[in-house]
Formats: C-alpha cells, structure tokens, sequence
C-alpha cells in the first residue's frame, strides 16, 4: 500500500481513496478523513506527464520491423503486422480475406449443426 499524503493535522501518511474515480480531476478540492486522527482534510490533485524517447529508425531512413500480430480470433490477425518502431501497420490483404473467410464459414457450419 503506498502512502500518497501527509495528513496536515498529525503528520501520518494517507493512501488517497480514489474509489469511484474520485479525486482525479484537477483545480478541484477534495476531501478525506484521516485515517490515524479522524480529522478531515482537504487536497487539490495535480496530474504530470513523463516521456520516455524512442529511437524510431523507419522514420529516418530505416527499415521498418514488422511484427505478427495476435489476438482474438485469431484468423483476423492472419496476414496482420505492426512495426515494432513506430506502430505502423500492414496487412497481406489477400491472406487475411483467405483466413476470415474460412472463419465465418467455420461459424456458418457451426450454427447450421447446432440450429
């Protein structure tokens, strides 16, 4: 459990509760009991970023380094590839066509067998 807050009446540390989502947005106040002394205090929520470079090489002359994709069916990611620099992707749309097609006719059989 990390401890957000320093309660300002005793001085013990507090988890914000966010439950709900509350507590997220900024200039506004929120409050809290303390959990160690009982007393109510009251805090602004203050969002930052932090950015992390990447090295992009397709974008500067590079090749690109396509990936497979995955994920659910997976017949529709049959021919689908992203790059693993800068996301682009690309898809073999013949392969694709081929394996969905061979997906909904499995689908089409499955519910001529069960109807």
């Amino acid at each position: 459990m990390s401890k957000d807050i320093e309660c300002p009446y005793c001085g013990n540390w507090q988890e914000i509760n966010h439950d709900d989502g509350y507590g997220y947005s900024e200039d506004e106040l929120y409050f809290q009991e303390c959990g160690d002394c009982g007393k109510e205090f009251g805090y602004y929520t203050t969002i930052s970023y932090y950015y992390e470079p990447k090295e992009i090489p397709c974008k500067n002359g590079g090749d690109h380094s396509y990936k497979q994709m995955f994920g659910a069916p997976k017949e529709y990611f049959v021919g689908r590839y992203r790059c693993e620099y800068c996301d682009e992707e690309k898809v073999d749309e013949e392969l694709n066509k081929k394996a969905m097609q061979g997906y909904l006719k499995s689908l089409e059989d499955k519910e001529d067998n069960n109807g």
